[in-house]
């Protein structure tokens, strides 16, 4: 399940005023992985880009904790790459947090809650990283409130795949992007024939060939 273009619009208006309106930004900008957006450090971002190399996760067997996975889903670090309105939206956001920051002193969690000292991205107001489950409650009425279909926080990867795909944006890329671990499984998940994608491929080719029409 995706947004369409509109959705995603309509979606970052209302998060504008949102408090992690940055990292909602972010997560459809890029189609990171939930565990992949709330294990990133600033540490990890740079201009226009950010370097993935972790996860934060929960166990899914009882007791049911979050920890830190130091690899990706594919055992790989990448480099995704942002937009500049992302990234300005990200500046502020740090700003914010470190005004937080400054004002709580030493009640700041320098370890996110989560055993591991870092300058964490996605927190809560006293530095915790954000419980991957809380996380996705808070895109879902954020979603709710928006007037826009409710979809899970993993089909913000795909509204990005499949927004940048219809944008003309190479699979390769795309593929690098969501790191899968080859360019054939997001072929598999993304690329849908149709008859009408057929019909256009058809006269796109015959206008190649034929120019004008002969």
């Amino acid at each position: 399940m995706a947004w369409t273009r509109d959705e995603v619009r309509t979606f970052l208006e209302a998060a504008a005023t949102d408090r992690l309106g940055a990292i909602w930004r972010l997560a459809l900008a890029t189609g990171l992985r939930r565990g992949e957006l709330l294990g990133i450090t600033w540490d990890d971002v740079d201009e226009g880009s950010v370097t993935v190399r972790r996860q934060v996760l929960v166990r899914p067997a009882a007791p049911r904790r979050v920890y830190v996975r130091k690899t990706t889903k594919t055992r790989r670090t990448r480099k995704v790459r942002f937009d500049e309105a992302t990234g300005a939206a990200l500046r502020r956001w740090k700003a914010e947090q470190a005004q937080a920051r400054l004002m709580l002193g030493g009640a700041w969690k320098i370890h996110g809650g989560l055993g591991v000292e870092a300058e964490w991205v996605v927190t809560e107001a006293d530095g915790g990283v954000i419980h991957p489950d809380t996380l996705t409650a808070r895109w879902r009425r954020l979603a709710t409130a928006a007037g826009v279909r409710p979809i899970p926080l993993h089909s913000a990867r795909h509204s990005y795949a499949e927004l940048a795909l219809e944008a003309g944006v190479r699979l390769d890329v795309v593929s690098r992007q969501l790191g899968h671990a080859s360019i054939a499984t997001t072929g598999n998940i993304y690329l849908h024939d149709s008859d009408e994608a057929a019909q256009e491929a058809a006269e796109r080719v015959a206008a190649a060939i034929f120019p004008g029409g002969r």
